[in-house]
């Protein structure tokens, strides 16, 4: 199977109006679509990501009776979390016999238009679930032309106070217990490539690579737990090899501090450096601020020294 781009990332909360104002103000985010179908279950809003090469981040939230939403937050003590990542493939069909072939079996939604399924090695568990659509066929949210509207809905102004000055979503975080083994296995799937990878002993508590989504400016990071008390290996314990962060990069580190503070929004786990001359800082927002997803922040003195670009050839190849 082939994923051709990344369309957006997808979370889902009871209150949807408080999440997009969140996201609105302190993130920046513009939202440029709204629906209400409580015939598939489901409100919802699509943002706009500053930067982004078409990828977009939406807020779903239950409506109408029996929503399998409502469900799914039940599930998670009603707390609200990342749900999905959306993606396009060119063959609906060709994907739907080719999970099935590995022992994956996909879901189909809203009258067929998309498929969704966890496309990690199914003997791992769910692993992080993806919303997958053919080409021509928009609607992979319950955001039918007959429900959506493409302006805010009313009532909603321009954000209070200063954003994050976010300038791209960089990467999506997977919590996997081998990262080489997950790596293969999106590689022989869906044609991820390694790009770059920490050395097997540079920290004491875990190791990472990361992937390139081939059509896609968004890249996939998989980290994997070192040493005798991981935090990895407790995030796995607690729900498995899911969606760890998301990460985004901001243009301006002093700003993007102050705008948390107008916020009133900690970070945690603060670190900078410098590689090759050049300056780098990091940060992360707890999922209680962010509306259920752990949030990582960035700032690069210079594309590339953050995270190295160095091209390292994957060891199983």
């Amino acid at each position: 199977m082939q994923i051709y781009r990344i369309d957006h990332v997808a979370q889902v909360t009871a209150d949807l109006d408080a999440q997009v104002a969140l996201l609105e103000g302190l993130f920046g985010f513009r939202r440029v679509r709204s629906w209400d179908n409580p015939g598939e279950g489901v409100r919802g809003a699509r943002l706009e990501i500053p930067g982004s090469r078409g990828q977009a981040w939406e807020v779903l939230a239950p409506a109408g009776d029996g929503s399998s939403l409502r469900t799914w937050l039940d599930e998670h003590g009603g707390r609200p979390g990342l749900h999905h990542v959306g993606a396009e493939v060119p063959d609906l069909e060709a994907v739907q016999a080719e999970l099935e072939v590995r022992g994956i079996k996909p879901t189909d939604g809203a009258r067929g238009h998309w498929l969704e399924a966890s496309l990690s090695p199914p003997e791992h568990g769910p692993g992080v679930l993806f919303r997958l659509r053919g080409p021509g066929d928009l609607d992979m949210c319950g955001d039918s032309a007959a429900s959506a509207a493409s302006a805010p809905a009313a009532g909603t102004g321009s954000p209070d106070g200063p954003s994050l000055g976010i300038v791209a979503l960089d990467h999506i975080c997977q919590a996997f217990p081998d990262r080489d083994a997950l790596a293969r296995w999106y590689h022989e799937l869906a044609g991820f490539v390694q790009v770059w990878r920490t050395a097997d002993d540079e920290h004491p508590d875990m190791a990472d690579l990361v992937l390139n989504i081939p059509g896609s400016s968004i890249c996939w990071e998989v980290i994997m737990p070192r040493g005798e008390d991981s935090f990895i290996e407790r995030f796995l314990d607690k729900g498995g090899p899911g969606a760890h962060h998301v990460t985004f990069e901001v243009d301006d580190w002093d700003a993007a501090m102050a705008a948390c503070e107008h916020h009133e929004t900690p970070t945690f786990d603060d670190e900078e450096g410098s590689t090759d001359g050049a300056a780098w800082k990091h940060t992360f927002i707890h999922p209680k601020h962010t509306g259920g997803v752990l949030v990582q922040l960035f700032w690069e003195e210079r594309p590339g020294v953050w995270v190295r670009s160095d091209k390292v050839p994957p060891p199983w190849t």
